[in-house]
Order: structure tokens, then C-alpha cells, then sequence
């Protein structure tokens, strides 16, 4: 039998998280609040003063981390402020690149070598966290008939192409983490309360992208697109917090 929103909650309010990020991030921390005060009972404190962090029952401490299209210094501010400030005092880490980190140039290889290398240090070095891997936000990737005429007519769909990276990236990180724990913000942007997937083909490939309903600006997330990518990450953390108590 599946867990509650309300249970997964109180899951949470068990365990010591740290949670780097940038904007997107913040979308995702304000939806966690609003689904907060939607259950009086929860004591989990959500805060970004690592001072409270053993101060609650269970707190989620969250920080931006590095600078946004340099998704390397992200790893390295990540692993510094574990190594300085947060080494035994919390319980479990995830480090979340943003959409703006990737684009059509990318090397995304290279940055999956850079961040797995960055955190089998870490995990080699600090055996009493748990590191748990999150996939790259999406952008909203427009369609319609002007589309479909500029892609007829030979022009490049930059946007597809910049998603392309971004699905490319997320399917490294599934792949070679398939035995560790995962939280898919990318396919909770993508899922459709009824299953389905905002996706598109190029190649014969299947990509995924941002559902538009979920957004006002192609890659932030509204007020409807933060409730679900927040529950949806509630649920796949408390899940990995249950599977690595």
C-alpha cells in the first residue's frame, strides 16, 4: 500500500537533509511549504541557516550553491560545504544542477564525469551520508504550426536541441546510478496527471520537456507546476530516506 503525501512528510520530518540547489530549486522548496501547511501536524522545519539543523526532529537545510552555467563550480561549493560545515551533522545530501547549466554545446559527458568523480569522493569520504542524485530540471519546448513550418523550412529548433542535452545528461545519471537513490524532477516536469508525457522525437529518439501548464516562462515553475514537482519530490525522498534509514 502506497504512503500518504502526509506520511511521506512525516518521513521526513525524521531525517537531516541538505539540499543544494539554485532557482528551480526554489520553486520546488516553495511548493514544499505551501504542501507544509496543508498538514499542521508535520514538524518538519525547513530552513537555510545550517545552525538549525539538529535543532528539529527533522530538517531539510537548503542553500544555492555555486553559479548558474557553471555547473562544475556547483560540485565543488556542494562538496565544500559538506566537508567544512555539514560533515555529521546531517543525514542525507542531494546536489540539483538547473536547466540554464546545459544547452545545445554542452559536453554533457564530461560534466557527468566531472560530478560522478566529485561524488564518489564524497561518498568515499563521509560513508555516514547518503547521497542521493537528482536529475536536471527541463524547459518548455513550444510546438504548433510556426514550429513545425521553421523545422520544415531546415531552421535549428534550438530548443529541442538544448532539451536534447539536458535528457542526455539525466539519462547518464539513471544509468550509472541505478542502485543508488534518485529523485526524477525531470519526469515529475514531464508526467501529466494522467501518466502521460510532454515529450517530443528528433532522430527517432524520444525526449522529454517541461509541460507548459507547469510554467510561465519556459523553465521556472508556476504555482501548478511547484505543487506537483514538489509532491512528486516529497514522495521520491521520503521513499529514498525509507530504502536508507
Amino acid at each position: 500500500m502506497g504512503q500518504t503525501l502526509e506520511q511521506d512528510l512525516k518521513t521526513l520530518a525524521t531525517a537531516r537533509v541538505f539540499f543544494g540547489h539554485q532557482s528551480v530549486g526554489k520553486n520546488i522548496i516553495a511548493g514544499m511549504e505551501d504542501l507544509i501547511g496543508d498538514y499542521p501536524g508535520v514538524d518538519l522545519k525547513i530552513t537555510t541557516d545550517s545552525a538549525e539543523i539538529g535543532e528539529a526532529s527533522g530538517c531539510l537545510l537548503h542553500t544555492a550553491v555555486g553559479k548558474n552555467t557553471e555547473p562544475l563550480s556547483k560540485c565543488v561549493d556542494f562538496a565544500r560545504l559538506i566537508d567544512q560545515e555539514l560533515a555529521g551533522k546531517i543525514d542525507y545530501a542531494l546536489l540539483k544542477f538547473c536547466y540554464i547549466d546545459v544547452d545545445r554545446d554542452s559536453d554533457v559527458q564530461q560534466l557527468f564525469t566531472d560530478y560522478k568523480g566529485i561524488m564518489d569522493e564524497l561518498i568515499n569520504r563521509h560513508p555516514e551520508i547518503t547521497f542521493i542524485h537528482t536529475t536536471m530540471p527541463l524547459r518548455h519546448t513550444p510546438g504548433g504550426l510556426s514550429v513545425w513550418i521553421r523545422e520544415l523550412l531546415g531552421r535549428p529548433n534550438n530548443s529541442k536541441l538544448d532539451n536534447i542535452k539536458r535528457n542526455q545528461f539525466n539519462q547518464l545519471l539513471r544509468s550509472s546510478f541505478s542502485h543508488s537513490p534518485i529523485v526524477d524532477i525531470a519526469a515529475s516536469e514531464s508526467t501529466y496527471a494522467d501518466g502521460k508525457r510532454e515529450s517530443f522525437k528528433m532522430d527517432g529518439q524520444t525526449y522529454y520537456s517541461l509541460i507548459g501548464e507547469y510554467t510561465n516562462d519556459g523553465g521556472h515553475l508556476n504555482e501548478n507546476g511547484r505543487a506537483r514537482v514538489a509532491a512528486a519530490f516529497v514522495r521520491e525522498l521520503a521513499q529514498s530516506i525509507r530504502n536508507h534509514p
